[in-house]
Order: structure tokens, then sequence, then C-alpha cells
């Protein structure tokens, strides 16, 4: 069956080489306006399925087809919902684009592949475009996804072990060299990312004199405040295992002794051992006379997308993705003029040098192994 494929579609790229691509990219914009759906439901835990019909988000009016066309419904409507004249983010519009430019591009791409392998890759580029999104937006990562890209990028590599420049493989070792590019992907950004939490994870201030502390309701975050500093919850608390310790703290609503009082995303720990939950608490206050934060130095979901990577490119295309995307990271931050120690979502650049490889970096890669052999 597959051979059959191979040829049917060898036979169509040497006579239209443009039409596979056309076609991919016109399925790949549907594809797109799909994806606008999962990006915009699933972090919020609602259903992708229902409502079927897509529904305006500020109104909630329900959009019919005929303006709820792939890349020209945005461009007619000029950005504005029809129903309420609500903006709608050009987010919308570039999904809808970079997915059919992307499906068109690995058509082109890889079409000395079969078809299947070809929509298997396209589909691991809209779960990983989704994730990219997902992440820039809310900055979280769902392993739903992730694992269903992984799980692509196996099959991918099982029935069509191109991945490996230069060598011939058949299906079996293919799919355990994708299997071994996951792990290796998963345990590579474990590693790294521990690394990172010993080496920059801990932020630890000492004052001069004891400061007061409070923490409580911020229109829809907590606050806390510790003397002249204040600190949104939401960012603290970026990944949940970062803690923030108050030393040689007091809170009269707790009936703390003066000592270590540890937050957690939800509760925080009393210098005696007793845990309280912050739903329980209305405000807190005190004084303390340092404070420490304890974070990870990179969110434990890029092990995810890591490990996505990984079943589709190889430990190479993981190491190759890291690197390309701490670069990417580096100089969007410059040109946005984020500042130190202002959160960023490492995902969307480590994907970014995920699609580089695929598209150029593995034959660099290979031909620099090549160039060093001779």
């Amino acid at each position: 069956m597959q051979d059959l494929l191979y040829s049917l579609t060898q036979s169509i790229s040497q006579e239209t080489p443009w039409l596979l691509p056309l076609c991919f990219a016109m399925f790949g914009a549907c594809v797109g306006s799909f994806l606008n759906v999962v990006i915009y439901r699933m972090p919020r835990e609602m259903s992708v399925n229902e409502p079927r019909r897509s529904f305006c988000p500020v109104c909630k009016a329900p959009i019919p087809w005929y303006l709820n066309l792939p890349i020209v419904s945005w461009l007619l409507l000029r950005g504005r919902a029809a129903c309420c004249g609500a903006r709608i983010p050009m987010r919308y519009w570039w999904v809808e684009l970079g997915t059919a430019g992307l499906f068109a591009a690995l058509a082109w791409s890889f079409a000395g592949t079969d078809v299947l392998t070809q929509a298997l890759l396209c589909a691991w580029a809209a779960c990983m475009v989704a994730v990219f999104f997902i992440d820039w937006e809310q900055m979280v990562v769902l392993p739903p996804l992730t694992w269903t890209a992984t799980a692509l990028g196996v099959l991918a590599a099982a029935l069509s072990p191109w991945l490996v420049e230069g060598q011939a493989l058949d299906m079996s070792e293919g799919l355990m060299w994708a299997l071994a590019g996951a792990v290796s992907g998963f345990i590579l950004l474990k590693l790294v990312a521990l690394l990172g939490r010993g080496l920059f994870g801990n932020k630890k201030r000492i004052f001069e004199a004891s400061c007061t502390w409070s923490l409580q309701q911020k229109e829809e975050d907590l606050e806390l405040r510790v003397g002249e500093e204040a600190y949104s919850w939401s960012d603290l608390f970026l990944e949940n295992s970062n803690r923030v310790e108050l030393l040689d703290a007091t809170s009269p609503e707790l009936g703390a002794e003066q000592g270590a009082l540890l937050f957690q995303v939800d509760c925080v720990q009393l210098p005696d051992g007793q845990v309280v939950s912050l739903e329980d608490c209305e405000k807190l206050s005190g004084t303390c006379s340092g404070l420490v934060q304890r974070r990870e130095a990179m969110g434990s979901g890029d092990a995810f997308i890591a490990m996505a990577i990984g079943a589709l490119c190889g430990w190479q295309g993981v190491l190759f993705a890291l690197v390309a995307g701490s670069f990417i990271g580096i100089f969007w931050a410059i040109i946005s003029r984020i500042g130190r120690g202002q959160p960023m979502p490492f995902g969307p650049f480590f994907i970014a040098g995920a699609f580089f490889w695929l598209f150029y970096g593995q034959q660099l890669f290979f031909r620099y192994l090549d160039w060093c052999a001779d």
C-alpha cells in the first residue's frame, strides 16, 4: 500500500509539482481555522466539539459559515466581528495563513516521500502550531497536544524513516529511532531545566530591617506586596512547582510564630509545618526580614515539547532546536525590549527552532558531519 502511495505521489510531483502543495495549503487553511478553536478553548477547559459552531468570544453570538471562511473572512471584515463590532485578534489570521503555508512548505520540501507521510508531517505541524500559540498567549503547555504530536512523529518515522540522512532504515528501525529520540529529548530538557534551576532558579533578598508584607486579591489575581515591591501571583507561580519563602515572618491572621512562611500556588506552610489553604484566607499580612523565590528556570512543559520534537527529529533535532530557539528568543527579547526577569515563554522559540531544523537544519548538520569525516 505504501509503495503504491509513493509511486502515485512521485508521479503527481513530477508531472505537476505545484498540485500537492496547493492542495495541502488549502486544507491547511481549514485546519488553521480549527486550530483557532483549539487555541481559544483548550486552555479554558472548554470542549472543542461543543458548541460545534464557532462563536464570538465577546458577545457569544454564533458565527455563520459564510463569515468564517479561512484567511478571507478576517480580511473582508477588516478584523472586526460582524455581530458586535468587537476587534478580532490578528492571531486568528496568522494561524490560518501560517498553517496553510506550513502545509504547503512540508508538501514541497518532502515531495520525495509518499502523501501519507506528508499528511502525518502536517498533522504534527498542526499540533505544534497549537502548542506555539497557547504557550505564547497563556504561558502553558498542554500535554495532550504534545503527546499527540509525539505519536504522529513516531508514526511518520516508522512509515517513512527518511529522517536519518544517508541511512537505509526499515520500519522497525525507524520506530525504535523515533521512540529513542522522544525519550532522549524529554530527558535532555529535564536535565537542562534542573541545571537552570540550580544556576538561576533561586532569587534571595535580605532587608536591612524588617518590613511589612501583605497578600490580598487585586482584580482577578492575588498580589504579594513586600515592602515597596509588589508581585503578581500569576508571575510568581508560572510553574506550580515554584515556591516563595518569607524569612523571619509573622502573620497575625495565621497565628504563626516568627519563622519561615513557605508559599505554594494554593497554600502556605507555617513554621510548625501546618499547611493552610489560601482559599480560606481573605487577606494575610505581617512582617518579614527577607524574601526567597525558588522557581523553575525553564517550564516543565518544555520537556514535553522536546519529546514531540525528538520523536520526529531525533536528539540532534532537539539539540539544534534548543540552541536555535535560544538565539531566536534572545533576539525577540531585544527587539521587543523585554526586561530582565520579565516572564517570557520559551516553547514558541523552541518550536520555531524545530521547524528550522525540518526545512534546513538537518541538511546543514549532516553536511557538517560529512565535512568532518572528510
